[in-house]
């Protein structure tokens, strides 16, 4: 190319050196970035004018954000680095840090302090653990977040939480650098941090020692990434605070937990005092359609828990109070850790939780099923022992020395959280003791019981579901102060095999008197599967007991239900009107019921199961002795003996059946004045039965009898075997074998389901239930009445006034009157339900083996 250039009389250009050897060239890539840096410091020192400003910072941000590109290409080229240590040696970030917070332009500040995060990113000069870098960027974030003065959008408040996360996460992994960012200005075991009675109850506020933290803490509610940045970088400072000894002291003294407290109670607050749960008709399930249930409210203040306002500020609440056990999980201090549940106890608890319970009222349409509701919400996501012990023995006005859980080891506090405790404590109490307001006067027992008799449907539900959560999750904390249960001594009889057979026969012709001709096999094993799942999560997981741990002793159960007790009483009354309550109330009711009876720690004696101390039998169970009988010695005659008597049945005395039969019993009998109203029953609850099971996948017809046709035959797959009916060898877990048989034999009841448009009507079937030969397509005789007219008919019951129903006679005092519609979904109901509770008999027999039945 040379020689041709010189040959037709061109010049010769020398090549100009490429970009690429620019980038690898340290000496080069150091000279552009003075450029850029000299540009934004000429651009700093010009004087400000209005007419000009936007010019300028659109200038300025554009020569940052050349900054940030040069800094990355810096880290990414090969060493030496010289443009990072001139940043470092020259403190340019000071300047950047000051021209951003001067600028107040949203603009600038993004691209600042995305020089920040560059330098950061580099991971070299360790510009982290640089006190001037650190005093430089607080000042900045402090000044542009923390002032008010600048207002920014949620994208530069999200990059600028994300540079402090990235802090917090370097300080979790490199502990040596927490003095750069945290210096205490005060010593508490030389002065005096609580100068004052605000601050010995707030706690002091020092920013100015720890501003990552403050500014974190104050952003741990939002939501999106913002929260999530803020809430992860805080409990990284929490997990902190077991390597650091001065930063423990100053966390315990800082008014930290107080802000925490105080905002899980602003949260708290945001829920609407009056609460409806009732469901709007766009999502009203099928099983509530077909009834009498009304999306009405009789106020129209009460706010809609299905609305998006109260969706988003629920979930809101419950992930701040999910950050308050992720805070527990991660703290590594023992004195930290209690002063937070110190706060949360008397900020939270005391001060706002309670004080929402005592002032709930059934009388103003909302209160109290707001309360019930958002208390069944924090149980189902709290999961930290702590914070629940602290909660339901508060509230349920449990005695400490009553309930025995375990608990770790305790360390000696310091002198700085026991003063903490004692100003918070003396402080929170009131200064009139007239005044003051305990659970031992007003409980959540009693607020449950109250509802549960409530003439409100939601407040009765609400009430029911919490039941249901306490028993499922948290059953421990109801023995004592829900369920007045009784220590079941060792002498206490125990029930045999012969009265579980006895009873499994009788609860099954309950089930076969009910009206419908439906196959219900398949529905009693898809819900044996899953009490057997529930009951063997409690053996395998058995929760600590009242008045100590778990007896060592397998072959009793802990506790007894007397009689007497208030919340079963109240729960069977209910039950007597099964007929014409809500059917959401029903629904809420048997859950309450299972819940109860599948607790492995009580036994059913006198409830759902004959008691054994009413035990007779007759003289036709005597049998006649054998000719091999006279060889056995007195220990195998005593054993015979004891066999036999554990397989004879008893007598069933109307004067001792359980208490659940008598009242199912009374329900069922009610029966008979729809029958007589309605001749088609047995027709139209096979449609209705049709219809809640419509847009469900039906399998395979299970072979098993229905108990409509033969109860005997029916109980030969109820009868438990004596070394258990269900066997824990299978290689199929009951969890999976409970999924199998839900999807291939679906219950009768699916809520949610859409409903079928067809119904069997009273003129397409014949007289024996068969189908007639009529033609669907004909139209009906003109004297037969429409399908809607025969559902809408009304249905009158009589009510008792009786906590026990009697099984001869009954003392009538009212009328309860509903749809024969609402009858029908009801009685559906019902069906399940005392399948569910045959399959509890059998399933605890099986499951439990000889701790809840003799065989010998």
């Amino acid at each position: 190319m040379d020689f041709l250039s010189r040959l037709l009389g061109g010049t010769y250009a020398p090549k100009k050196p490429s970009q690429r050897a620019a980038v690898h060239d340290p000496q080069a890539r150091l000279a552009r970035f003075k450029r850029t840096f000299n540009n934004v410091v000429d651009i700093c020192n010009r004087p400000r004018n209005v007419d000009t400003d936007a010019t300028q910072f659109e200038q300025l941000r554009t020569s940052l954000d050349r900054l940030v590109n040069l800094i990355r290409e810096e880290t990414r080229a090969p060493a030496p680095h010289l443009c990072l240590h001139y940043v470092a040696s020259s403190q340019a970030y000071v300047v950047v840090g000051r021209a951003a917070a001067v600028s107040q332009n949203e603009a600038v500040v993004s691209s600042a302090v995305a020089v920040y995060a560059a330098l950061i990113d580099s991971e070299e000069e360790d510009f982290l653990a640089n006190a001037a870098f650190a005093k430089s960027l607080m000042r900045l974030i402090t000044r542009v977040i923390d002032s008010g003065n600048v207002l920014v959008g949620v994208p530069t408040e999200t990059a600028i939480l994300e540079v402090l996360f990235t802090i917090s996460a370097k300080i979790r992994l490199q502990p040596e650098i927490l003095p750069v960012w945290f210096q205490t200005s005060s010593k508490p075991e030389q002065d005096d941090v609580f100068s004052d009675e605000k601050q010995r109850f707030v706690g002091a506020t020092q920013k100015d020692d720890f501003p990552l933290c403050y500014l974190l803490i104050d952003r741990v509610h939002h939501e999106g990434r913002i929260g999530d940045f803020a809430r992860t970088g805080l409990l990284y400072i929490f997990e902190a605070t077991g390597r650091s000894l001065d930063l423990e002291e100053w966390v315990v003294s800082s008014d930290l937990s107080t802000l925490m407290a105080s905002g899980l109670g602003a949260l708290y607050s945001q829920l609407s005092r009056e609460l409806s749960l009732l469901h709007p008709d766009a999502v009203l399930p099928a099983v509530l359609a077909m009834s009498d249930y009304s999306t009405t409210h009789p106020r129209a203040t009460a706010e809609s828990a299905f609305s998006e306002r109260h969706r988003a500020h629920m979930a809101t609440f419950l992930s701040y109070l999910a950050f308050w056990q992720d805070v527990f999980d991660h703290c590594r201090s023992a004195d930290v850790r209690q002063t937070l549940l110190d706060h949360f106890q008397i900020l939270f608890l005391q001060q706002l939780l309670y004080p929402s319970l005592l002032q709930s009222s059934d009388t103003d349409a909302g209160s109290s099923v707001a309360v019930l509701a958002y208390l069944t919400a924090i149980l189902e996501s709290l999961e930290y022992p702590d914070l629940v012990s602290m909660l339901l023995t508060y509230l349920l006005a449990i005695k400490e020395d009553a309930l025995a859980l375990p608990s770790a080891p305790t360390t000696p506090r310091s002198p700085t959280a026991i003063k903490r405790r004692q100003s918070l404590m003396s402080l929170a109490t009131p200064k009139d003791s007239e005044d003051a307001a305990e659970p031992a006067l007003f409980s959540l027992v009693d607020l449950l019981l109250n509802s549960v008799g409530s003439k409100n449907d939601q407040t009765a539900y609400a009430a029911f579901k919490l039941v249901s959560t306490i028993m499922e999750r948290q059953k421990q904390f109801a023995f004592g102060s829900l369920l007045k249960v009784q220590r079941a001594g060792a002498s206490l009889p125990s029930r045999t095999a012969g009265a579980l057979e006895l009873e499994l026969e009788k609860y099954t012709e309950l089930v076969a008197m009910l009206p419908g001709q439906t196959s219900v096999g398949g529905a009693y094993s898809g819900l044996a599967d899953d009490v057997r799942f529930s009951i063997e999560a409690q053996v395998s997981l058995k929760a600590p007991t009242l008045g100590g741990a778990p007896d060592d002793d397998t072959s009793c159960i802990a506790y007894v239900l007397p009689s007497e007790d208030p919340l079963l009483l109240a729960m069977n009354a209910r039950l007597r009107s099964f007929l014409t309550n809500s059917v959401d109330v029903n629904l809420a009711l048997t859950q309450a019921v299972v819940s109860i009876l599948s607790c492995t720690d009580l036994r059913l004696d006198g409830w759902l199961a004959l008691s054994p101390s009413s035990y007779s039998f007759s003289d036709a169970t005597a049998t006649a002795a054998r000719s091999w009988q006279s060889q056995l010695d007195q220990d195998e005659r005593d054993t015979w003996a004891a066999l036999q008597q554990a397989i004879f049945r008893p007598i069933w005395a109307d004067a001792h059946v359980p208490l659940l039969y008598a009242t199912i019993q009374a329900v069922v009998r009610d029966l008979e004045i729809v029958r007589a109203a309605v001749p088609n029953l047995e027709q139209l609850l096979a449609g209705r039965q049709n219809m809640l099971q419509a847009g469900s996948v039906v399998g395979p017809q299970s072979e098993t009898p229905s108990p409509t046709g033969s109860p005997t035959q029916f109980l030969d797959i109820l009868r438990p075997k004596p070394s258990g009916g269900l066997s824990r060898s299978s290689s199929v877990s009951s969890a999976e074998r409970g999924r199998k048989a839900a999807n291939s034999a679906p219950s009768p009841l699916s809520r949610g389901q859409a409903a079928s448009p067809s119904l069997v009507r009273p003129t397409d079937t014949s007289a024996d239930g068969l189908p007639s030969s009529r033609s669907i397509y004909q139209p009906p005789a003109p004297e037969a009445p429409s399908t809607t007219d025969v559902l809408m008919q009304k249905i009158s019951f009589p009510t008792v006034n009786q906590r026990r129903p009697s099984v001869s006679g009954e003392q009538q005092v009212a009328e309860s009157i509903a749809s024969l519609n609402h009858v029908l979904t009801n009685i559906v109901v019902l069906q399940e339900f005392m399948l569910e509770l045959v399959a509890i008999l059998q399933v605890r027999a099986a499951v439990l083996g000889e701790r809840e039945l003799r065989y010998a």
